[in-house]
C-alpha cells in the first residue's frame, strides 16, 4: 500500500475500503472503511465483527464483490454505519444516494475498473468497450455524484482484462515484483491517469463518499 500511495496521484481525498489496517493510510486525510469478505466459506458474523473492530470509527461499508442483502443492511445500520456503497450503475447518469428503509444510505457506484474490463467475459461481442472516455467526460461535465472505484492492484498492474490480471496475480503471489508484471498498453491505470489529468486541468478535487453524502443530506 505504501508503494501504491507513493506512485499514485489522488487529486483530493478518497475513500479506501480496506481488508486490513495500513499505517500509511491512517496518516492520510482519506476516509477509511471496512471491506469484509463474505464468501461461501467465510464465517460472516466473525468477519463482520472483526472488520468493525478494525475500523471502529468508519461511517461507510462495502463488502468484497458488493455482497449485500436486507439482513446485512439491518446489521450495518445497527452497528453504526451511515452508508453502504454496493450498487453498480456503470456509466449511468443522474445517480443519487438512496435512503434505505434500514437506517443507512446506499451510495451507488458510477464506475468500477474490474466490472468495466470484465464485461466482455459475459457479454462477448455485445459487450461495452472498456475504458470508454465518455465515462470521464460525463462525470466532469454533469452535476451530481460520481463514485469511481479503482482497486490498487489493478492500478499497479494496469490491468486491461480479467485474464491478464489472473495470470499476473498468480505470478505476484509466487514472488515476482509487481513492477515487472504491469501491462505496457492501455489499461486500468491509463484510464485512471486520464481521469486524474482531466480533473487537475479543470481544478476539480475528489472528496470522500462520507463528505459527499453529508453535503447532499444537508441540502
Amino acid at each position: 500500500m505504501l508503494a501504491f500511495l507513493g506512485s499514485t496521484t489522488i487529486p483530493g481525498r478518497a475513500t479506501f475500503f480496506c481488508t486490513n489496517q495500513y499505517a500509511c493510510l491512517s496518516e492520510t486525510r482519506h476516509e477509511l472503511a471496512p471491506h469484509p469478505y463474505l464468501g461461501e466459506e467465510a464465517d460472516w458474523p466473525r468477519e463482520l465483527s472483526n472488520m468493525r473492530r478494525l475500523f471502529p470509527d468508519a461511517k461507510g461499508w462495502r463488502s468484497h464483490s458488493c455482497v449485500y442483502s436486507h439482513i446485512l443492511a439491518e446489521w450495518v445500520g445497527r452497528n453504526g454505519y451511515q452508508y453502504v456503497s454496493t450498487q453498480d450503475n456503470l456509466g449511468a447518469e443522474g445517480i443519487e444516494p438512496i435512503r434505505e428503509t434500514f437506517g443507512v444510505w446506499q451510495v451507488p457506484i458510477y464506475y468500477m475498473d474490474n466490472l468495466d474490463f470484465s464485461d466482455v467475459r459475459f457479454w462477448g461481442a455485445s459487450s461495452r468497450k472498456p475504458f470508454d472516455r465518455e465515462i470521464i467526460v460525463r462525470s466532469l461535465q454533469g452535476a451530481g455524484l460520481y463514485v469511481f472505484d479503482f482497486h490498487p492492484i489493478h492500478l499497479m498492474l494496469n490491468s486491461p482484462s480479467y485474464e491478464f490480471y489472473a495470470a499476473a496475480r498468480d505470478q505476484f503471489k509466487s514472488g515476482a515484483p509487481i513492477d515487472s508484471l504491469a501491462f505496457t498498453g492501455y489499461g486500468a491505470r491509463s484510464f485512471f491517469d486520464e481521469l486524474v489529468n482531466e480533473m487537475l486541468a479543470r481544478d476539480i478535487e475528489s472528496a470522500t463518499i462520507h463528505d459527499c453524502l453529508s453535503e447532499i443530506a444537508r441540502a
